[in-house]
């Protein structure tokens, strides 16, 4: 356990004093207008947790301590995968606090503000995330009203968006309603809640819109000197086109932001359901990629990428080693000894990284995935690649790339020679680096301008194809069969793939004949996921989804007789008929969900706990870089 503050706080000794023995707190993480938020340790349950206390003076007033318990306690019963879940709303004497789940990550601002604008495939994915979110909690009726990238949380490893501070905003807006601004923060505000109006679920949507717009250019679509400067701009000026700034963004994505921006909420989507389906679309209709296995496939290209950087700067030693070995002979084995270290060194460095990927291998494998999750996952991440780059054409290969092949090999050249003969320690030095770093830099810009415009990446189909599955075949064998569970990822996305491979396996003009069925399996894909985030009390839902398996897995079975021979193309029909069919119902059944107003919970005690459902895995904790 961490060693809490030397000199802690008022609010930490206060807090620590209150909660003891259920909340073992560790250190402050945050403060801002809307609280102090401190890392802790929930005692009975051993796990960390976050405690946000209320500002003082927003606890001393009595209507504020009780719209404060009343909208932290609303936001408590709010469960979604994308929602930071709330376990306890507490108030005692003049502290009001509550506890939620804490994650091991940074805010979408800390990530912008640290590593820049976000690729296309992340923006969109974090989007379409947080609109999954807003969609559960306006169904509920609980607007936000604070949706900016600092109240997006994402989560170490797997990159997941988390939506926090549901409803807080307002409350904390009220303390001084006279001088005060619109609940929320400026650079975010929709403009009927720029001009104080009364908003609705499309104010978070335009605030949803402006972080989309922040992330994916690294920039805020309007800046000012002061915050009514901004709220007059939100309201009033038109916002520029998110593509004008980031020109990769594809077109259909960038169109939805530009949409989301609209100055009248009439003219946004109507919800937020219908803007994740409409990322959805963007996306490619393309299907999940299980966090773990995204993971694997971005850290094994990163390993990859680095062998084959140390394979190119070995290389060019020895290479250079060997010229030089030619020219001035070997000068008391000096140039063998060099060359050898050289060579050393690389292979040691190579052994250690593949190591490493192979131990990552083998964890991904004991967590349940196989060589097939891998295989669909990386087709997926090169799809949502040939997204981002569709906006800016390659040159390819041309005389611009054997010049700097040519320019490269010249540069090592004369590195080498000015190692052999220069005279004085900095200059040999200094023509060491060149030597090994100009063959680095040429090779990897010509082997980016030879795969320019050619669909994936090298090292997504080496382990997509035969190499991955001898890969996974031979880690696999140094796992123990009781160490692997059967499977992790949902029925609905391994009968996709299975069907999927059953359907690339057809002759081509069976292919042609049946083209919409491999759209239609990613819908079916993506509605029995879409039926699992509902509310496990919906009476409807086990049947519904149990629709939705079955659609799929009358398709599997077609594929299988037109395999055998058993069945035509034809025959098939009925069938895809009826999965489109169950592909609307689930559109509809989401579309009544968004409308159904949430029924009207009884009164708190003055003590609520909220933990998660004992069904569901444990959410990991969470908390971002600010406090607000």
């Amino acid at each position: 356990m961490a060693t809490p503050p030397t000199a802690p706080t008022p609010e930490f000794l206060a807090l620590q004093q209150v909660v003891k023995g259920r909340y073992s707190l560790e250190r402050e993480l945050g403060r801002g207008g809307m609280g102090v938020v401190f890392l802790a340790r929930d005692v009975a349950l051993d796990r960390p947790v976050a405690v946000k206390l209320l500002p003082p003076d927003l606890a001393a007033r009595d209507e504020l301590r009780a719209a404060f318990l009343r909208e932290a306690r609303t936001a408590a019963r709010l469960a979604h995968p994308h929602i930071v879940p709330i376990h306890a709303v507490e108030e005692h004497d003049d502290l009001v606090f509550f506890v939620m789940a804490f994650i091991d990550g940074e805010t979408l601002g800390a990530r912008v503000r640290r590593a820049g604008p976000l690729a296309a495939g992340e923006v969109m994915r974090i989007t379409q995330e947080v609109a999954w979110a807003l969609g559960h909690a306006h169904a509920r009726g609980v607007i936000h009203r604070d949706v900016k990238p600092d109240n997006i949380l994402l989560e170490r490893g797997t990159g997941r968006a988390m939506v926090t501070d549901f409803g807080i905003a307002q409350v904390v807006q009220s303390r001084d309603p006279e001088n005060a601004m619109p609940a929320g923060t400026p650079q975010y505000m929709s403009p009927e809640q720029a001009r104080g109006e009364t908003v609705d679920a499309r104010s978070d949507l335009y605030s949803l819109g402006v972080t989309a717009y922040f992330a994916a250019t690294g920039r805020l679509p309007f800046v000012a000197s002061n915050a009514q400067a901004l709220l007059l701009k939100h309201a009033e000026e038109l916002a520029p086109p998110v593509r004008d700034a980031a020109p990769r963004l594809p077109r259909a994505f960038g169109t939805a932001i530009d949409r989301l921006l609209a100055k009248r909420a009439d003219d946004r989507f109507d919800s937020a359901d219908a803007l994740s389906a409409t990322v959805g679309d963007a996306r490619g209709a393309m299907g999940v990629v299980a966090a773990p296995v995204r993971q694997y496939l971005a850290s094994s290209e990163q390993v990859a990428g680095e062998l084959a950087t140390l394979a190119t700067a070995g290389g060019a030693v020895v290479i250079a080693m060997e010229i030089l070995k030619l020219i001035a002979g070997d000068f008391l084995g000096i140039t063998s000894a060099m060359e050898l270290i050289t060579v050393a060194t690389t292979l040691a460095l190579a052994g250690a990284r593949g190591w490493q990927m192979l131990d990552e291998t083998r964890r991904l494998i004991r967590g349940g995935y196989r060589h097939d999750a891998i295989r669909a996952a990386a087709a997926i991440v090169d799809r949502e690649r040939e997204l981002e780059k569709a906006a800016v054409p390659p040159h390819g290969v041309g005389a611009r790339t054997w010049i700097t092949a040519a320019a490269g090999a010249a540069v090592s050249t004369a590195g080498f020679v000015t190692l052999q003969v220069g005279q004085g320690f900095l200059l040999q030095v200094a023509g060491w680096m060149v030597g090994i770093t100009a063959p680095v830099i040429a090779v990897r810009s010509v082997w980016r301008d030879f795969r320019a415009g050619k669909p994936g990446t090298l090292w997504n189909k080496l382990l997509a194809g035969r190499f991955g599955r001898r890969l996974f075949s031979l880690v696999g064998h140094t796992v123990r069969d009781g160490d692997v569970p059967l499977s992790v990822e949902p029925t609905a996305v391994l009968l996709a793939r299975a069907t999927e491979d059953l359907f690339h396996a057809l002759p081509g003009y069976q292919r042609e004949q049946l083209a919409e069925v491999p759209a239609l399996l990613a819908k079916l894909q993506s509605d029995a996921e879409a039926l699992r985030r509902l509310d496990d009390a919906d009476p409807g839902k086990a049947s519904r989804l149990e629709a939705a398996v079955a659609a799929l897995e009358n398709l599997r079975l077609d594929l299988l007789r037109l395999q055998a021979g058993r069945a035509t193309v034809q025959e098939l029909t009925a069938d895809i008929d009826r999965a489109r069919d169950v592909g609307r119902m689930v559109d509809a059944i989401a579309e009544l969900a968004t409308d159904a107003p949430d029924p009207t919970p009884a009164e708190d005690s003055r003590v609520e706990r909220n933990d998660p459902d004992p069904s569901r895995p444990p959410e990991p904790g969470i908390l971002g870089d600010s406090a607000d």
